[in-house]
């Protein structure tokens, strides 16, 4: 093995795994391996793109001795049995969104990242790394603006039956664990709590529209949080719209208002909008140039480069277990008050 050279596992070879592919391969410092899909092909295809050894099954590669951190990115309810194994193994994992399916699972992810010997656990929230985000969370946390008022979210997106059918897992509450607010809302969530602060509890209404039939999970969400300090937070998310429209999140102050709108970041005061940052700042870290969709954020390159530091200079990573909890319990709140209909208390770890 190369001084000083990570060796890395890549845990399933979907769409996701290319963002994590690419961001690896551009780091000096890091080797691809091993990748695994019970796919052969999809493995074989990673395997040949990366010069990774190809694994069809999970255990196999964690019981490499010479795998020292595993990425996963598989579907939701894999992500816990996975990780704990990993971390047992004393492997650091970084696990794509959400951590995990259910919050028992979750529980039980941060139990095993902080037992002796255990390896680092980070969680993909890549648009945390946003500069739009990064801007607002300084003018925030510099309390420019004044106090804190209240927010409203919006993700408005287009997913049609195949995107479900053709899965083999998604749509499903028992493997996805929800369904527009677990898979397309929840980084707009975990931006709502990140920049604005811990959310108390919650009272929603989910439904499922054009996708009735087709799947088990929500399509549709209306839901009003209330922040701990009592501030609210409106949501809106939908997988019916017939384009994937930038995600909105506006936070209002005493001063302004802060509106995240894809990757721009505007302030609104006195009739007047201005532009902060209009997302250019990516192209500089490497991060515009990733394969996949914009409206998914730009942030993945720079995240994994961040959780490699933390590992190399034999630091916590920020972005932990803990941290990725909190939306999580959001999205299983809004669901559980939806189904009990009433305000629910957001769970904690």
């Amino acid at each position: 093995m190369e001084s000083g050279t990570i060796r890395v596992g890549i845990i399933g070879c979907g769409a996701i795994s290319s963002m994590h592919i690419q961001a690896l391969m551009s780091m000096p410092e890091i080797r691809i391996a091993a990748v695994c899909d019970i796919q052969p092909q999809r493995a074989q295809a990673a395997a040949e793109k990366t010069g990774a050894k190809a694994f069809y099954d999970w255990h196999a590669l964690l019981a490499d001795p010479n795998i020292q951190a595993v990425h996963i990115c598989l579907p939701h309810d894999l992500h816990a049995p996975v990780a704990i194994e990993a971390l047992h193994l004393g492997k650091h994992v970084l696990t794509e969104k959400p951590m995990a399916s259910t919050l028992e699972d979750a529980r039980a992810m941060i139990a095993a990242s902080e037992a002796p010997g255990a390896g680092t656990l980070g969680v993909i929230f890549q648009n945390r790394y946003n500069p739009a985000t990064q801007a607002a969370r300084t003018l925030i946390r510099n309390q420019a603006l004044g106090a804190f008022l209240g927010a409203k979210l919006d993700v408005s997106w287009h997913r049609e039956a195949p995107y479900y059918t053709q899965s083999g897992w998604r749509g499903t509450r028992a493997r996805e664990g929800a369904g527009s607010l677990i898979n397309q809302a929840i980084h707009t969530l975990d931006l709502a709590s990140y920049l604005c602060g811990p959310i108390a509890r919650v009272r929603g209404a989910i439904f499922t529209g054009l996708l009735e039939g087709v799947i088990d999970v929500e399509d549709n969400v209306s839901a009003v949080a209330l922040y701990e300090g009592g501030q609210p937070l409106v949501i809106h998310t939908t997988n019916n719209y017939v384009i994937d429209s930038p995600v909105l999140l506006e936070m209002q102050f005493e001063r302004a208002a802060l509106r995240l709108e894809g990757p721009k970041l505007y302030q609104c005061a006195n009739g007047q909008t201005v532009l902060l940052e209009d997302g250019s700042n990516c192209a500089s870290s490497g991060q515009s140039t990733l394969p996949g969709k914009a409206y998914w954020g730009t942030g993945h390159a720079a995240q994994i480069a961040d959780y490699y530091r933390a590992i190399q200079e034999g630091r916590p990573f920020w972005l932990d277990g803990r941290e990725g909890f909190p939306a999580l319990s959001l999205v299983k709140s809004i669901v559980k008050s939806s189904d009990e209909q009433r305000w629910v208390a957001l769970e904690k770890v």
